[in-house]
């Protein structure tokens, strides 16, 4: 378990505990990856500045016969970091948040970091008494120190301190200008950035671990005040199914047995009409509130219901596409997801048409909901939940805390937004 879980007595307290501690593993994925984005994308940046130093440090501090050789290097690190900047910076790097970044992306920093070390390493020896190009070296420290994984760093920091005593111990003029003390000392003084690099990124790895310890809390008692609401949503919509509608249905059975008797009446009639509809109406509220359908019927059926009673209730055109046969223990999640969603749809979106799509992918059950509106993101999300709006915030929190994504697409206008959860098997 993370920061600050704590397991409830009793005897679900091994189950709760497993779930706390996968929603916290999960948590800490995500935002670590976060944090590797930024970091991935200033040391794109930084890459970039690099080069430039290098070619001054060429042209103010090396001989001109080394200038070719150099120059190679420079041109082709050039490449390789304008390729880092264009990959960090790229549209789909929006995953990288959410969890759906494969493992050959996850290598993508480390990776560059190596050439970092290699190519500065390399550029160094090819300079004769060239302590401009040793200087630049130091930036190396600096860029492995924006990593968040101190294992990672550590690894590469060796490395770096290796390829620093060899660029130094292969330049005979440098040695023999300086002496083996001063070249002791600026080994030693590069170690000793290495080691603050080092601490750096260990003191960025617990920050993160703190911070997703402290969502995952937060993520956990919004799963939780929305389970509570599930339950007393459950016994309400029970109540008026048991209760008052069950007390209109059969004044309604009267008025229609009476009609019989007494035609003609007009009075029987409107009271007859007023009565449909109030059944109606409290039929929809308690489907809204616990749909028996989706235990008696299945997801399937109730989205589409639930679709047609959001179409019907407004003037919004919502269309669906759902092939879902199966019966899963997430499909509470899905349908207070989907429901929480069409209910923005209505109240909120201003759109003319929507649509819902529902269907199974590789074991996953994804579900996307697509409105042309005015549309909402994140930071629409975080702010409605900074403002005391937990409805949409609770059910993202459960869709995660069960190992699924919610994310927000790309839509040329309006909002597109995919929630994916696996099947339990």
């Amino acid at each position: 378990m993370r920061v600050g879980a704590v397991c409830p007595d009793g005897a679900v307290a091994d189950e709760y505990c497993v779930r706390v501690a996968i929603a916290s593993d999960a948590e800490l994925g995500r935002v670590r990856r976060l944090h590797q984005l930024r970091s991935y994308r200033l040391a794109a940046v930084l890459r970039i500045g690099v080069v430039g130093l290098m070619i001054a440090a060429m042209i103010s501090g090396t001989r001109r016969s080394e200038w070719p050789q150099q120059t190679v290097l420079i041109v082709a690190y050039t490449v390789v970091a304008l390729c880092a900047l264009a990959l960090a910076f790229s549209r789909s790097r929006r995953w990288l948040g959410r969890g759906r970044l494969v493992g050959a992306a996850r290598l993508e920093p480390f990776a560059f970091t190596v050439i970092d070390v290699v190519v500065l390493t390399v550029f160094q020896v090819l300079s004769t008494n060239g302590l401009h190009p040793l200087l630049i070296m130091t930036a190396l420290p600096i860029l492995i120190g924006l990593d968040v994984s101190s294992r990672r760093a550590a690894v590469v920091l060796i490395f770096s301190m290796v390829g620093f005593g060899i660029a130094v111990l292969e330049d005979p003029v440098m040695v023999g200008s300086i002496g083996v003390t001063e070249a002791t000392f600026r080994f030693l003084l590069y170690g000793f950035l290495c080691v603050t690099a080092f601490v750096a990124v260990r003191v960025e790895e617990r920050h993160t671990r703190s911070i997703a310890g402290l969502s995952t809390l937060r993520e956990e008692l919004l799963a939780q005040t929305m389970t509570a609401s599930d339950v007393e949503q459950r016994r309400i919509s029970e109540s008026i199914h048991d209760g008052p509608l069950q007390d209109i249905l059969a004044v309604r059975q009267e008025l229609v047995e009476l009609d019989a008797a007494m035609p003609g009446d007009e009075r029987v009639g409107r009271a007859l009409a007023g009565l449909q509809l109030a059944s109606e109406r409290l039929r929809q509220a308690t489907f809204e509130l616990h749909p028996a359908v989706l235990e008696q019927v299945g997801l399937a059926a109730a989205v589409q219901q639930l679709a047609t009673f959001a179409a019907r209730r407004s003037a919004i055109e919502i269309s669906t596409d759902i092939d879902y046969p199966i019966r899963s223990d997430i499909d509470p999640v899905v349908f207070g997801v989907a429901r929480e969603l069409l209910s923005n749809v209505v109240q909120h979106s201003q759109a003319r048409s929507a649509s819902v799509t529902l269907g199974i992918t590789d074991q996953t059950c994804v579900l996307h909901v697509i409105d042309d509106g005015v549309g909402f993101n994140d930071a629409t999300v975080a702010r409605r939940l900074g403002e005391g709006h937990i409805g949409l915030a609770s059910h993202r929190a459960r869709v995660e805390a069960a190992g699924g994504v919610f994310a927000f697409l790309d839509a040329p206008v309006g909002t597109h937004i995919c929630v994916e959860l696996p099947i339990a098997k």
